[in-house]
């Protein structure tokens, strides 16, 4: 008698022991895709300020190289910075020109009745 118990107990936990095992598989997976997000972000973030400070001091050492050719004291800095200037147009014109291909067309009908 006590046996069909347990089996009659054991059929209606069954799923929720399931239940607890794929939550607990889940959890688990979420904590490895977390921690592969965080060491992904750590190489990006430490890529970037790397390029950052490559640019930036290649941009000093170009802006001195054309100083010391002119014989100048600011025209490098004002190459340096002209060019940068138009890059930062050029960016700006084509962020605005994908920008209108990506907005929806309006309803360019009327109205019944008008």
């Amino acid at each position: 008698m006590s046996e069909l118990f347990y089996r009659a107990a054991g059929a209606i936990l069954a799923p929720f022991r399931y239940a607890e095992r794929e939550v607990q598989h889940m959890k688990e997976v979420a904590k490895e895709d977390i921690q592969e997000f965080i060491a992904n972000l750590i190489k990006l973030s430490l890529i970037s300020v790397a390029s950052l400070l490559f640019l930036l001091f290649i941009s000093i050492t170009v802006a001195a190289a054309i100083n010391d050719s002119a014989n100048s004291s600011y025209l490098g800095w004002a190459i340096v910075a002209g060019f940068y200037l138009l890059i930062g147009i050029g960016l700006y014109i084509w962020r605005e020109t994908t920008r209108d291909k990506k907005k929806p067309v309006a309803n360019t009908r009327r109205p019944a009745g008008v």
